[in-house]
């Protein structure tokens, strides 16, 4: 079922066949960086009104989002510096994956929050442990590849045992219920089962009792069947449903090339809903134009291209299969919360990575970054260009 020769990706060891401790990669730490500095202008430029009517301060999102943001890089910095491969020690691996899918279920004891059991509340403050999940699962999915070697090849012992546990991650994340999450959740396995050399007939499989579940999901639970529709025709039911849709559309249109200006954007005024968080790139699009919101998809290719490449260069099947899963966790979900706003895809909360009003989504992609910037330290081949 899987390959070695596929999954070292013609790797190269130096002379001593050991891997070499370099700097961390400079352009993925300057787009973190970056996202996170960029970030925090457009929570403020999104949420500044709205902040002052709810809570009576402007500055209240920004507050909020730059302690994050400070705990987050705190964090990333501990990450960057202790070696990814202590990850592997079986304690922290399989202690991280439990704690994930108790977190998990213990939402379902807790009283709904926006008519859902996503977050867990701590007064102010609210944690969202699918985040958490998905680093879990990245984690796991890279511990048993690598500690299963050989055995991988087998169905049963290898793959199977994988699909088991992301199939139980991802129904208590899609019974939340937050199809959305699941799904990029199920991108990640994929991505990452691929990189570990599973055949794509065999994750094509997972398709036959995957699909009926899906496909009941967006067409017999009638608010998710009414976004679908809405994103076929999101005009037809512009002042309802298709709310959001439209609103964010206007936004990006009335942005042209250029854009409107930082802070002159108009949509955020009590019209788009969300600005700061699930609808942050209409503001941006808004009021960055064409201009700005192709920088911001540029940046996210130049992580991919980053993560992929520190993948291919990592000196275990551990490091490899981490540096797959995180960098496809940060780009799939920022690919995905920018063709929301764009239309492409029917309309679901996911945040945009680094830049949307969120702690814990922040912190934890931080941290994932960290890993990440981590495991570039340790390539066994790179080349500064």
């Amino acid at each position: 079922m899987a390959s070695n020769d596929q999954f070292s990706w013609g790797r190269e060891q130096d002379n001593a066949g050991l891997d070499r401790d370099l700097p961390v990669d400079r352009y993925m730490l300057v787009a973190v960086l970056g996202l996170v500095l960029f970030g925090l202008v457009m929570v403020f430029s999104a949420s500044a009104v709205l902040a002052q009517k709810r809570y009576g301060s402007e500055y209240y999102f920004l507050i909020r989002q730059g302690i994050w943001a400070v705990v987050g890089l705190a964090a990333m910095t501990v990450a960057i510096k202790v070696d990814y491969r202590y990850l592997k020690q079986p304690a922290i691996v399989l202690g991280l994956l439990s704690a994930a899918l108790l977190m998990l279920v213990s939402l379902f004891f807790l009283q709904k929050l926006n008519g859902t059991h996503r977050w867990i509340r701590f007064g102010q403050a609210s944690l969202q442990p699918s985040e958490i999940a998905k680093v879990a699962l990245i984690c796991y999915m890279a511990y048993f590849v690598d500690r299963r070697g050989e055995e991988f090849n087998s169905l049963l012992r290898g793959f199977l045992p994988v699909v088991i546990v992301a199939a139980v991650v991802i129904g208590l994340i899609a019974a939340e219920p937050d199809l959305g999450t699941a799904l990029s959740v199920a991108v990640i396995f994929g991505v990452a089962m691929f990189a570990a050399g599973v055949k794509v007939r065999h994750l094509a499989l997972l398709s036959i009792p995957a699909l009926p579940v899906l496909a009941y999901m967006l067409l017999f639970v009638p608010w998710r069947f009414q976004r679908v529709m809405d994103f076929l025709e999101p005009w037809k039911n512009q002042t309802t449903s298709g709310f959001q849709t439209v609103q964010a559309l206007i936004a990006i249109g009335s942005g042209g090339t250029t854009g409107l200006g930082l802070a002159e954007g108009r949509q955020k005024l009590f019209y788009l809903p969300a600005p700061h968080t699930d609808f942050i790139f209409a503001v941006i699009g808004e009021e960055l134009g064409l201009i700005g919101s192709l920088a911001i998809v540029l940046i996210f290719g130049l992580l991919a291209w980053r993560g992929f490449k520190a993948a291919k260069s990592a000196p275990d099947r551990f490091g490899q299969l981490l540096a797959v899963g995180i960098t496809t966790m940060i780009v799939a979900q920022a690919f995905f919360n920018m063709s929301v706003a764009l239309a492409l895809v029917p309309t679901k909360g996911i945040p945009l990575p680094f830049i949307s009003a969120g702690g814990s989504s922040l912190a934890i992609n931080l941290i994932a970054a960290g890993i990440l910037l981590n495991v570039s330290k340790h390539e066994v081949s790179r080349e500064w260009g």
